[in-house]
């Protein structure tokens, strides 16, 4: 916001300034197109029955090589009919040319029972228009259109109930586009009409599409604030499917319904820092003369400063002929005004429950997927039987040997090399050797680590015991050395011993006795150990033996002559001249 100029400044992103370089080609028409000077192609565009324009590309090059790129299909029997009879296809159809490769849409490309199948289009729209004739004749009906491909529903319903299609700002000024282009030398999609209308001699037919909110049938976006689809209590919802398995569960789209999909849009209020906040605020204390308004949104722009200073907000009150990339700020207290009252009214209300009134449910499903099942796609394979394929969308992670293009369409190919099967093979095995460096290294590493920590550990544990032990015998030797100095003192040091430690730790111990069992060094019952310093067993006892004698002036059987020092039966006592 910049109060200075008075303004909201917004960041749309646009395509305008492509317009004098981006140039339409018709369908079913082949175009040669120069890409540098004595180097042309050939491209024609057939319709790909997934949304209003999709189309594939063939690209023929003067080498003779070809290749079709079909972009998101569904490609229909009835549809890969029409390919098949298409006079530009005919010669890689139903003639000796091939494709050398086909770029596919491989969305649902995999054996499993659940994509094999799927009903048609037109068997979806079959069922959803008989579900609606159940309902009475003032049912509002919501379809829940998130992404671009439904248009044909649209059309069907709009026929079906005598009404047009309620849509939203955004939605309108895209589809409006539509019925723009029949005024220029562009080609228009098919549905362009049926949608925008069209004029017919000095009459204005009108098309399905509307912004009249009165229309029986919606299309607008969540959160847009219809008067008609905000009562939830006259609502019957349509949601398109993919598909249903044998058992009736139904196959959602994923991204169905989420909120982010192409049709919606996401439009966010940035308040950057506190001294933005309150300019806002007093400008619209100052802009609103009803008090209890203002008090709501100061109330939701307070709530804002614990969060991320950002505001989903409604941008429909923009003036529809408005191309600028500014917005007055008088405009942005009509759309705090607009979201606070709608914040107040959703905060009492709960979400649509999923009850049904007099027998029929709120909620309509029927099929409709607009990506290609995998028997639909072997049968487009087939029609063509290229030289290779290319899938046009693919999980590298997950990919294997099930998924590959040889094991899905291999078998309708005229050739048995297929690049990227090649390609993630190589992928696989690289990833796989990192992976595996990368563990090693870390096993490394991890060993490195281990074994300074437990030598480190060893030694403190040790030095410590000793210090102990030898504190503990010298304070025992004094309290029961008799008054003859002449005694031996390594008698004493053993009784001293045999009092501080039962005879059950002096016993002979061996490491690999049992894998539970806490070895001791020396005299001293040492700290746990695992088995990696039991291995390394003879080298802490050596240190301990050498860290007594060096401290205290002692020899081996006085100090710790009570425990055995060997691993093995042949292997010589630690203080030995053999040791």
């Amino acid at each position: 916001m910049n109060f200075a100029k008075g303004i909201l400044e917004t960041r749309k992103q646009t395509y305008r300034h492509l317009s004098k370089l981006l140039k339409t080609i018709p369908l079913d028409t082949p175009t040669t197109v120069e890409l540098s000077p004595g180097y042309e192609i050939r491209v024609t565009l057939f319709d790909a029955n997934h949304c209003a324009g999709s189309v594939m590309f063939l690209i023929e090059g003067l080498d003779g090589k070809a290749i079709l790129y079909t972009g998101d299909i569904r490609s229909e029997t009835w549809l890969v009919n029409s390919l098949v009879q298409n006079p530009i296809l005919v010669p890689y159809t139903l003639g000796r040319k091939r494709l050398d490769c086909l770029y596919l849409d491989t969305t649902f490309a995999t054996k499993s029972d659940m994509h094999r199948a799927f009903p048609c289009k037109a068997e979806g729209l079959r069922e959803l228009l008989e579900k609606i004739s159940a309902y009475p004749a003032d049912t509002i009906f919501y379809f829940q259109c998130w992404t671009f491909g439904y248009e044909n529903v649209w059309i069907a319903l709009s026929a079906a109930l005598g009404s047009q299609v309620h849509l939203d700002n955004y939605r309108w000024r895209l589809y409006k586009a539509l019925g723009d282009v029949s005024q220029t030398s562009m080609p228009e999609p098919r549905e362009a009409n049926a949608l925008c209308g069209f004029t017919c001699g000095n009459h204005q037919t009108k098309g399905c599409l509307t912004k009249d909110t009165a229309a029986r049938i919606h299309s607008c976006e969540k959160g847009a604030h219809c008067a008609i689809t905000d009562d939830k209590s006259k609502v019957v919802h349509i949601v398109p499917i993919v598909s249903r398995t044998s058992n009736g569960t139904e196959i959602a789209e994923v991204g169905a319904g989420g909120g982010q999909g192409d049709l919606d849009q996401v439009h966010e209020l940035e308040i950057s820092d506190l001294q933005t906040m309150s300019q806002l605020m007093a400008l619209c204390a100052s802009n609103i003369q009803n008090p209890e308004t203002v008090s709501k949104i100061l109330k939701l722009l307070s709530s804002l400063a614990g969060q991320s200073g950002r505001l989903r907000v409604d941008m429909s009150k923009i003036p529809e002929g408005n191309d600028s990339d500014d917005i007055p700020l008088e405009k942005v207290t009509d759309i705090l005004r607009s979201v606070a009252t709608v914040s107040a009214v959703n905060n009492g209300n709960s979400e649509l429950e999923e009850v049904t009134t007099n027998a029929l449910p709120r909620t309509i499903t029927f099929p409709y997927s607009r990506h290609s099942s995998y028997s639909e796609l072997r049968e487009l394979v087939a029609a063509f039987k290229p030289r290779d394929i290319y899938p046009c969308t693919v999980d590298e992670m997950s990919w294997n040997e099930s998924t590959s293009m040889r094991s899905l369409f291999g078998d309708l190919c005229s050739d048995d090399v297929f690049a990227h099967d090649n390609e993630m093979r190589e992928k696989t095995r690289e990833r796989l050797e990192r992976f595996t460096a990368k563990q090693q290294a870390m096993y490394t590493q991890t060993t490195d680590e281990t074994e300074s920590d437990y030598e480190n550990e060893d030694n403190r544990n040790t030095t410590t015991q000793v210090k102990r032990l030898a504190s503990q015998s010298k304070h025992q030797e004094q309290q029961e050395r008799p008054s003859d100095e002449s005694q031996n003192s390594s008698t004493e040091y053993v009784s001293a011993q045999a009092s501080l430690y039962p005879a059950s730790q002096s016993e002979p111990h061996d490491p690999k006795e049992s894998s539970g069992s806490q070895p001791s060094i020396g005299p001293f019952s040492a700290a746990p150990i695992s088995a990696n310093q039991m291995d390394r067993s003879k080298s802490v006892r050596r240190w301990a033996y050498d860290a007594a004698t060096e401290l205290h002036g002692i020899d081996w059987a006085a100090f710790g002559g009570l425990q055995c020092t060997k691993n093995t039966p042949n292997e010589p006592e630690l203080g030995t001249t053999d040791s």
